[in-house]
């Protein structure tokens, strides 16, 4: 939900007691392995019910959400992570984006095109593939921290039944880390609002070159391990208001050992606003701006991203 005239998020106030709308970065005691868990509670209701998607494409929606909020906080300084699908699916794009801030804090937004043509061609219940048209697709990460870093992108094609699956095969192919990661969205039985959750580890070394032999047959059965152990977490864990990250960490990992550092708590922003769009509309011809006035004399120009219209008249372009 946005303010229509400024694009800002109207704040609605956590149950007491929520721990929602976090990401918790955590390490395995004794193991090279570190991983990230998050949980969005209002922050994935507000972007999927701004556009009202059918369920299935919502709960891919708000798995990106889940992704992007896992690989953006990694980010040590400000900047944003970019996740795009493109495809010749009934959804041809996916893009979620996170902006790390400078007090760790990050803000989220997503957004998903849709055929509705190629839509109506599927059942009820399509599957991942089916939405998205992973045989034509491809996923795109993209890593801006600024002018004074370098743009980073990488790029994976769309195969596997899953949105997790395609990440850990980004990971595998572009980083070769080791990765596991679970990712869920579905609505809440008893509120039936929006909510998202999961968890990712990763390996950080596979032995190095002159090692013996046992010490990198133990971290690989150490990886193993707590691979399997994250591969046990349910839909229902990742997403239960009254099972906070601390306690899902503890449940999978209490008998290794797990420590958790400082959380970083996410919020619904959009980056539009009524100013920007008034500085792209004055670099429009007086031609151009009259093509784009509507009968009833005004000119209104939605964000695609948190569907906020903005309303204006010729006379504000000056044209």
């Amino acid at each position: 939900m946005t303010d229509k005239n400024s694009g800002s998020p109207i704040i609605v106030n956590e149950p007491k007691g929520s721990r929602d709308n976090e990401l918790r970065p955590f390490q395995i005691e004794g193991m090279n392995v570190r991983g990230r868990a998050v949980r969005l509670g209002t922050v994935a209701d507000k972007i999927l019910v701004a556009h009202d998607y059918p369920e299935p494409i919502a709960r891919i929606l708000g798995e990106m959400l889940v992704l992007v909020s896992l690989l953006g906080s990694i980010l040590k300084f400000e900047g944003i992570v970019t996740i795009q699908t493109k495809s010749g699916g009934p959804v041809p794009m996916l893009v979620a984006d996170y902006k790390r801030m400078a007090d760790g804090s990050g803000h989220l937004r997503g957004y998903a095109d849709i055929d509705d043509i190629k839509l109506a061609a599927y059942g009820k219940n399509p599957s991942f593939n089916g939405l998205v048209g992973s045989k034509s697709g491809y996923l795109a990460l993209t890593i801006d921290q600024g002018e004074k870093m370098e743009r980073y992108q990488g790029i994976v094609d769309l195969t596997g039944d899953s949105l997790s699956e395609v990440a850990r095969n980004y990971f595998v192919n572009s980083e070769q880390t080791p990765t596991e990661i679970r990712l869920c969205c579905d609505k809440d039985p008893v509120s039936k609002n929006w909510r998202a959750g999961g968890i990712m580890v990763q390996h950080l070394a596979r032995g190095e070159e002159g090692q013996e032999r046992i010490l990198e047959r133990d971290t690989t059965e150490q990886w193993t391990r707590a691979a399997v152990l994250m591969k046990s977490v349910k839909p229902t864990e990742l997403l239960d208001p009254q099972l906070d990250l601390d306690q899902l960490l503890f449940r999978l990992y209490n008998e290794d050992g797990v420590r958790a550092f400082e959380p970083s708590h996410i919020v619904h922003k959009c980056r539009c606003s009524r100013e920007k769009l008034h500085t792209v509309l004055t670099n429009f011809s007086g031609a151009e701006i009259a093509d784009m006035t509507t009968e009833s004399g005004t000119i209104d120009v939605n964000c695609q991203f948190c569907n906020t219209t903005y309303v204006f008249s010729p006379d504000d372009i000056g044209k």
